[in-house]
């Protein structure tokens, strides 16, 4: 019985010896490792109908950062953001796989060039449910930012629809445009949100100044195409005449 009771425990002693002795090359081996880059979590995404390519701000994959909630940031990934489901996909480099990034997780994300512009940035925002539907957290493209900032929501509406087949089986293709929002905020976290940038549009935002708003915007006509350096210039005029 003695026999017995030496021999197990001296196997004990061995297997013991066996697993410290693998953990501590393991731990030696991760601290001569430079510390691992943030995770990205999503899942994978197959649509049932193929998305309208027309719906992605960018139509190619571009690199971009992607800043996360926890404040670590996800450097130089392949992302592409659709503006109608108002989702951040990355291309998984090795498998080429389309992931779906989970929207909790990121604060903001930068394209790094954007068709020659390097200041693109999108960031989550809060808006109230009645604005974009089953939706409280979005992404806004990211105008400008001061006293009083502008983000422009990159929505989609249905022009029409057209009847079109796949593999032989007939279905209803939904034709979109984009209809953009305007969405204003100050520092104080007051909000004004239009789709519209005429005069009519424009009043509630300061009624006492209307006189202002039509001498701006007389002097300042935008192209065929709003582009963001109108947008900056009239937030930057607007921040001069709204009270906070």
């Amino acid at each position: 019985m003695k026999i017995k009771i030496v021999l197990a425990f001296a196997v004990l002693q061995i297997l013991t010896f066996q697993l410290l002795s693998g953990q501590r090359n393991a731990t030696s081996e991760n601290c001569g490792l430079p510390d691992s880059e943030p995770y990205l979590t999503g899942e994978l995404f197959t649509p049932a109908l193929p998305v309208d390519p027309t719906t992605y701000f960018n139509s190619e994959w571009l690199s971009g950062d992607i800043y996360l909630s926890n404040g670590e940031v996800v450097r130089s990934k392949l992302i592409k953001y659709n503006g109608l489901l108002d989702e951040l996909f990355w291309q998984e480099p090795k498998s080429k796989n389309i992931i779906k990034l989970d929207k909790e997780a990121i604060l903001q994300f930068h394209f790094l060039n954007f068709k020659g512009d390097t200041s693109v940035y999108f960031r989550k925002i809060k808006v109230k449910q009645n604005i974009i539907a089953d939706s409280s957290e979005v992404f806004g493209e990211v105008i400008y930012n001061g006293r009083l900032s502008l983000f422009v929501l990159h929505t989609f509406i249905i022009e029409r629809r057209e009847l079109v087949y796949m593999n032989g089986i007939p279905y209803q293709k939904d034709i979109y445009a984009e209809e953009p929002i305007y969405f204003f905020s100050w520092t104080n976290n007051k909000t004004f949100i239009t789709k519209l940038l005429n005069r009519n549009s424009l009043y509630p935002i300061s009624p006492a100044n209307k006189d202002k708003i039509n001498i701006f915007l007389k002097a300042n006509k935008p192209l065929k195409f709003i582009n963001n350096s109108y947008l900056i210039r009239l937030t930057q005029f607007l921040s001069t005449i709204v009270d906070q």
